[in-house]
C-alpha cells in the first residue's frame, strides 16, 4: 500500500530495506531530483508520511561537474541512531557509483555537543568521506571500498 501511495505522489521507489528493529524502509526519490527520501513502515502497518516525518537526504547534481552536493540529511528525534542514515547513505553511494560520479561534497552540520560531533564524524568517515577543518566533507569512489 505504501509503495502505491509513493508512486501516486509521482515518486519512484529505489529500494526497500529491512531495519535492525524489523521495520521496512522504503527508499524513494522524486522524478526531478537527486534527493533520497525514506518512509518507515512499522510491523503494525503504520508508516511515516511524506512532508511530515519521512526521512530525507537532500542532494543536488553539480551543474558543471560530474558530482553531487550533499546539502542536508533530515533524521529527527527518536529516528536518530537507528541505522536509517546508513541505509540512505548506502543508497546515495550506490547511485553515485552506478552513475560514475567523480565525487560528493558537502558541509557537515554544526553539532550541538561533542558527542553529537563525534557521531557525525564517525558517520561520514565510515563511508570514506574526508572532513577538513572547515567541516567540508568530500567523498571519492576510489576511497570507498565497501558498504555498511
Amino acid at each position: 500500500m505504501q509503495i502505491n501511495l509513493i508512486q501516486e505522489d509521482g515518486c519512484r521507489v529505489m529500494n526497500i530495506e529491512r531495519t535492525r528493529e524489523g521495520n521496512a524502509l522504503i527508499l524513494y526519490t522524486t522524478s526531478q531530483g537527486c534527493d533520497i527520501f525514506a518512509r518507515i513502515v512499522y510491523p503494525s502497518g503504520v508508516a511515516t508520511r511524506r512532508y511530515l516525518n519521512d526521512l530525507a537526504m537532500f542532494v543536488q547534481k553539480k551543474p558543471h561537474d560530474n558530482a553531487y552536493k550533499l546539502l542536508y540529511i533530515r533524521i529527527l528525534g527518536d529516528k536518530m541512531n537507528c541505522g536509517y542514515g546508513t541505509l540512505m547513505m548506502n543508497q546515495l553511494l550506490a547511485r553515485a557509483k552506478q552513475n560514475k560520479i567523480d565525487y560528493i561534497e558537502g558541509h557537515m552540520q554544526d553539532a550541538t555537543s561533542q558527542e553529537h560531533d563525534a557521531r557525525l564524524r564517525h558517520f561520514y568517515t565510515k563511508f570514506g568521506f574526508t572532513i577538513d577543518a572547515d567541516r567540508q566533507i568530500l567523498w571519492r569512489p576510489e576511497e570507498y571500498c565497501h558498504f555498511y
